[in-house]
């Protein structure tokens, strides 16, 4: 079931209403938002429901059990192995054995095998991440064990952001759970701005732009320097608007349910440095790459040279998260090598963190294209693709500009990268869900107006759906 579906609408809108009727009956609420969220994730695969029901089962029992045994350590890593063992079969067997066969056709050793009839379950990686970590904070004595199983399975399952995020810690979720949640008027505001925005980034803006990145980034053949150039910045917005539209669908809803979640998006592309762009881009992803994984690695405390290793390892653990394709393993290697080499460049010229005007634009303008450039590889199908777009890169810029067209894409796109600037400054959606006036109608008049003429004949999946 996609936010995007007439089929989503109605289902919220009944899960909205039974919310609301069941206020004073706490226990009956949680039981019907754990069925509605199975129902949710059920309409891809019902089958696929066992595993989100073995996972609960385990990482409950597990959680328990980690404050009355002796040894907590080896409960945490048959948790661990659990899980990893479960997202490893399902995300990267295939990807293992076509490696494997790949080798094999080298070495000549005739032992190959044949890739498994498996479906990526939906949401794998959010949900399996989330659950990992919830036993990792009960092992460090972060968080206790939630003893209700009702209160854990609706954590785990949890239907606006089970299947791309945000990724929840246990004690956010729990800490929403317990609490009045009844909403007011100024709540119901801000749900609906972030709902209506998400819903024009994803439908008028991302959608839109797929038909300027696709016919490029899926071409077997050679395309021309201006729109494999275009094509590239277009999937730069392309991806924000798509995944930052859901997670503001998918944190509107909850907070029409009476639950707050975090932030997961704060305007990307004014980030000054990489460092400040992963403070921005997927936020709790990133936060859970560095408290779960990175720190401990050692973080930075064991020296420089032990944390540049420890933030290749981090970016390449988290590049292979994104999927199992070399491409992704490549596109975080570049994020880790980037971050490696700011902090070479941080401690040896600190005239590069001057706070002019100048130097601010000249760090975000090379941010910016260094993530494009990483991108790329995000993109393409393989690296062949990848190389058939660097290739095409390397054509003259002078032959194929097609001024009525090209121009007014520059045009578009240095629009969308204003508006993150225009954003970032002036706190837009905080005005629009504070007002009760003018502005609030305006823009939500807005946001209806550009849907209805907007939106293309065909809409997609999100992307991060696949993920």
């Amino acid at each position: 079931m996609l936010f995007n579906s007439f089929h989503f609408v109605v289902f919220f809108v009944i899960v909205l209403a039974l919310n609301q009727s069941l206020r004073r009956w706490p226990g009956a609420q949680k039981l019907m938002l754990l069925a509605a969220s199975y129902y949710f994730y059920g309409q891809w695969n019902w089958l696929y429901l066992v595993l989100i029901l073995f996972s609960t089962v385990t990482d409950y029992a597990i959680g328990l059990g980690l404050v009355k045994v002796r040894r907590p350590r080896q409960l945490l890593i048959i948790s661990l192995i659990v899980n990893l063992g479960v997202l490893f079969f399902f995300k990267y067997a295939n990807w293992m054995i076509g490696n494997w066969n790949a080798i094999d056709s080298i070495l000549g050793s005739g032992l190959t095998f044949s890739p498994l009839d498996l479906l990526l379950p939906v949401g794998i990686s959010f949900y399996t991440f989330q659950s990992m970590s919830y036993t990792i904070d009960v092992y460090r004595g972060d968080s206790p064990p939630r003893r209700n199983f009702l209160d854990y399975s609706l954590f785990i399952a949890f239907f606006p952001q089970l299947v791309a995020g945000p990724i929840v810690r246990d004690g956010e979720f729990f800490h929403e759970l317990d609490r009045d949640r009844s909403i007011d008027f100024a709540a119901v505001r801000q749900a609906l701005v972030l709902i209506a925005l998400g819903y024009v980034k994803k439908i008028v803006v991302a959608d839109n732009l797929a038909s300027i990145v696709d016919p490029v980034f899926d071409a077997t053949v050679a395309q021309g320097f201006w729109d494999t150039l275009l094509a590239i910045y277009a999937f730069a917005f392309q991806i924000y608007c798509d995944f930052s539209g859901y997670t503001d669908i998918a944190i509107g809803c909850a907070l029409l349910l009476g639950f707050r979640f975090p932030k997961n998006f704060n305007y990307p592309y004014v980030a000054e440095s990489i460092q400040d762009f992963w403070r921005r881009w997927h936020m709790t992803l990133s936060r859970w790459l560095r408290d779960y994984l990175y720190i401990s690695l050692g973080g930075n405390r064991k020296g420089p040279s032990r944390t540049r290793i420890n933030l290749m390892l981090t970016m390449l653990l988290g590049g292979l998260w994104h999927g199992a394709s070399w491409n992704f393993v490549i596109w975080g290697g570049l994020h880790g090598l980037y971050l490696a080499i700011e902090r070479v460049i941080h401690k040896r010229w600190p005239g590069w963190n001057h706070d002019s005007r100048s130097m601010r634009w000249l760090r975000v303008f090379i941010t910016f294209h260094l993530v494009c450039f990483a991108w790329i590889f995000f993109r393409a199908h393989d690296l062949a693709a990848v190389g058939q777009i660097l290739g095409d890169l390397g054509q003259s810029p002078f032959a194929g500009f097609e001024p009525d067209r090209h121009l007014g894409l520059c045009i578009l796109l240095g629009g969308l990268g204003w508006a993150q600037f225009l954003g970032n400054d002036s706190g837009l959606k905080r005005r629009i869900s504070d007002s009760e006036g003018p502005l609030f109608i305006g823009a939500m008049t807005a946001a209806m107006l550009m849907l209805i003429w907007f939106t293309p004949t065909t809409t997609a999946p999100f992307i991060y759906f696949q993920f």
